[in-house]
């Protein structure tokens, strides 16, 4: 099999598992809630829905994102109305009319249970509304995602690149609460006081914003960002992201690294850089992303093929269970690391994370994926990890490997036109 054919493979794969195993349930009539609106806040494995369980307006604006990006792809009605559903959600639970922004976590009834502004939130509440937008064109949307973009780069910016990771509903600092800014446990572990974290999802949602609106104020967030990314971030002795850093930009000392993460922001910056960046800086990301996905490529994957979650910076993978999301991230990244050197072992990578993705992370019973597994000499199974079992609660949702399928089909598309190789 040439090039060319392993890379329309790679493309037909993400499609289909879009299509066939991740929209089927994210789109279904069992998790949307009718009577009270929305959709319930959590349903466990073996499908049974818990109501008690608050709603996330990160679950909502990850949903929303998926939902209206599907809609770009594939017009089917469905896409779109199960959209216009997931708005609807935004603005009557999540949307704070007075101050602006979203509150994180509402109930069933529409009490709001913690009304505090994370930056967490707030990119999906943008990042959501402006794929809304770019899909139907609701002005009330673009109105939300460019309002809630100038009050984060207003209230919630300290200095370049650098943000209040959690603040009060009046927009006054507030203390940490954690990774998704709802006081859960995540696996980064506790922020220092004193420390600001490189905001990749708020990355992620100026680049949906800007895409839907092309406007110059977003663009010069953007380009800022991956200056930071290129002169701050980017640890050349570890070739690797250290996105924990005090205000004077120095890191902050850490134990364990996120190769997911990694994977996450790197072809998210050359794809950045390549929209609002000049010669230099494009040349800078492109050369710094491809020494950071060899690192990766050669020393971060098991011998089953799946990209090892947390290690250290010396690259001593850790062992421990598998979490969905990194491992979709995984895919995308081996696939730039292949467009940006054109070697091969890239595109071996990249099939054999999907490999393991079919063989191992694939609901075939409810669909979608699981969300931690282990394999090892005793076999495949499943685990609590990062998510818990749920297939849906307030951070397992669609977005992670929806993002993979859409960049992988675009990616693979762009390829193809390329001269066959």
């Amino acid at each position: 099999m040439n090039r060319s054919e392993r890379i329309k493979r790679i493309g037909e794969w993400a499609k289909k598992n879009l299509v066939e195993y991740m929209l089927p349930f994210w789109t279904s009539e069992y998790i949307v809630d009718r009577e009270n609106g929305g959709y319930y806040g959590r349903i466990t494995l073996d499908m049974q829905i818990d109501n008690d369980r608050p709603r996330g307006l990160t679950f909502t604006g990850r949903q929303l994102y998926a939902l209206s990006t599907a809609y770009l792809h594939f017009p089917d009605p469905l896409y779109l109305e199960r959209a216009d559903w997931t708005f609807r959600e935004i603005m009557d639970r999540f949307y704070d009319p007075e101050y602006g922004g979203g509150y994180s976590t509402v109930d069933k009834d529409k009490n709001v249970v913690l009304d505090n502004k994370s930056l967490y939130c707030m990119a999906f509440l943008v990042m959501g509304c402006a794929a809304y937008y770019h899909a139907s064109r609701n002005e009330e949307a673009l109105r939300v995602a460019m309002e809630t973009f100038g009050l984060v780069e207003t209230k919630m910016k300290l200095g370049p690149c650098q943000y209040e990771y959690n603040m009060t509903r009046d927009w006054k600092q507030a203390p940490y609460m954690g990774g998704h800014g709802n006081g859960q446990k995540t696996g980064d572990g506790t922020m220092p006081d004193a420390a600001v974290i490189f905001p990749h999802h708020m990355y992620q949602a100026y680049l949906r914003l800007w895409q839907a609106t092309r406007d110059g104020r977003v663009a010069g967030a953007l380009r800022e960002m991956t200056v930071y990314f290129a002169d701050v971030m980017y640890d050349p002795a570890y070739r690797c992201l250290r996105p924990v850093r005090f205000m004077d930009g120095q890191p902050v000392p850490r134990l364990r690294q996120s190769f997911g993460h990694d994977c996450e922001i790197s072809y998210l910056a050359v794809e950045i850089a390549e929209l609002v960046g000049d010669a230099a800086l494009q040349t800078k990301i492109r050369q710094e992303v491809a020494d950071m996905l060899d690192r990766l490529e050669t020393e971060c994957y098991d011998p089953y093929g799946a990209l090892v979650d947390i290690g250290d910076f010396d690259c001593r993978p850790q062992p421990g269970s598998h979490v969905w999301w990194a491992q979709a991230e995984s895919v995308t990244a081996m696939f730039c690391g292949y467009q940006l050197t054109g070697e091969e072992r890239f595109l071996d990578a990249c099939e054999k994370q999907i490999d393991y993705l079919e063989k191992y992370f694939i609901n075939r019973v409810h669909g979608d994926w699981y969300s931690d597994v282990i394999v090892d000499r005793k076999g495949w199974r499943l685990v609590e990890g990062e998510h818990g079992f749920d297939k849906l609660n307030a951070g397992k949702c669609p977005f992670h490997n929806a993002q993979m399928s859409f960049e992988v089909m675009e990616r693979t598309a762009r390829e193809l036109m390329k001269a066959p190789v």
